[in-house]
């Protein structure tokens, strides 16, 4: 069957997934632009792309921490295209509202890409509100990440049978060469991948190692850089942004993972640090958590914004390196479950299930 699925950008993270959709299915991603500013430090890796992908022609605006795209050709890919099923990225962009009708006027399927959990603490502009209840009344069906993302579709009386999971995933054969032997180091170091931004909760960490023993490595850049260096001791290396090869040393390298965010819909660098079997930690709002952490057996959920309870937690990984390698095998066999197979599966059974249902 043929599936069209309009995205933002090519993030790295999702290449996999959609190489592993394209062998099951004609598929076709529209992506509404090359790069979204915000992010600008992501690697496209084009020699790994194995789906056919076109993108848009358009011009991005930007407002605070808000990017919109207003694109041109949407309907003329599609019905370029003519696609049994349409899956959009969201609700915030005018491309995915062109798609919605497209859909309707062919009677065609419309699937969202949910990620967004109800602990999410990013504040929603009312409009924008209103346009995700009414996407969420016009899709056919959802497909959604992890436990917390189908909780929050769920709350907006959406029928269970209409969201399917598609687990996000990465490329384990890639991020599985960091499992190493990690026995015998003497001093743990706890690593932190991502942007160094105020949503993040670096500052409730870095309050948090006050009382740790060991090493704290952030990988990163952002607009809170200044600031925290300016709270870190001498026990805090800064290695800035760093590319997937020098990334899978520093997962080789350290013995912990640490994700304390204050607001994370769903975090795919604990997919990768589950993967290199690193024990994880993470805060409640991180929506990976609550499928990649079993609390007590390969890490650690926190309150966020609690230093106590995440000085807590980090502590006990720090004193005990027989649960730190217990606690890393079972984030590698939980890891396991969450394959891009398993993700091009979920979407390509959903979307073959509303395509029967419209036919019939």
């Amino acid at each position: 069957m043929r599936i069209a699925l309009l995205t933002e950008i090519p993030a790295p993270y999702r290449i996999p997934l959609f190489n592993a959709l394209a062998e099951l299915a004609n598929f076709r991603v529209l992506f509404l632009a090359q790069a979204d500013p915000r992010r600008p430090f992501y690697e496209p890796h084009r020699d790994e792309w194995r789906f056919g992908h076109r993108f848009l022609p358009g011009r991005g605006l930007r407002s605070g921490r808000r990017w919109i795209v207003l694109n041109r050709g949407v309907l003329r890919e599609l019905r370029r295209f003519q696609p049994e099923a349409v899956g959009v990225g969201g609700w915030n962009q005018p491309a995915f509202w062109e798609a919605l009708a497209y859909c309707r006027m062919r009677r065609v399927p419309l699937l969202v890409w949910v990620e967004s959990t109800a602990r999410d603490s990013r504040r929603t502009a009312a409009p924008l509100e209103l346009a995700k209840r009414l996407m969420i009344r016009g899709a056919s069906g959802f497909f959604v990440p992890g436990r917390a993302a189908a909780e929050y579709v769920w709350s907006f009386g959406v029928p269970h049978e209409r969201v399917a999971l598609a687990p996000n995933a990465i490329d384990d054969s890639l991020f599985g060469r960091a499992a190493v032997d990690r026995s015998g180091r003497s001093l743990c170091t706890f690593l932190y991948v991502g942007r160094l931004e105020p949503e993040k909760g670096l500052d409730v960490l870095l309050e948090a190692f006050e009382q740790v023993p060991g090493e704290l490595v952030l990988a990163g850049s952002g607009s809170e850089e200044e600031r925290l260096r300016s709270l870190a001791s001498d026990r805090v290396l800064f290695l800035g942004p760093l590319d997937r090869d020098e990334l899978l040393e520093w997962y080789a390298r350290a013995d912990a993972f640490v994700l304390p965010s204050r607001s994370e819909p769903w975090g795919m660098v604990l997919n990768e640090a589950a993967a290199a079997g690193l024990p994880l930690v993470a805060s409640v709002e991180v929506g990976a958590a609550h499928d990649l952490i079993e609390h007590g057996a390969n890490g650690f959920r926190v309150p966020s914004g609690d230093p106590l309870a995440l000085a807590g937690a980090l502590r006990r990984l720090a004193d005990d390196e027989v649960f730190r390698r217990e606690a890393g095998e079972r984030s590698r066999e939980l890891a396991r479950r969450f394959t891009p197979e398993a993700w091009a599966k979920g979407v390509a059974d959903l979307a073959r299930g509303f395509t029967e249902e419209v036919s019939s």
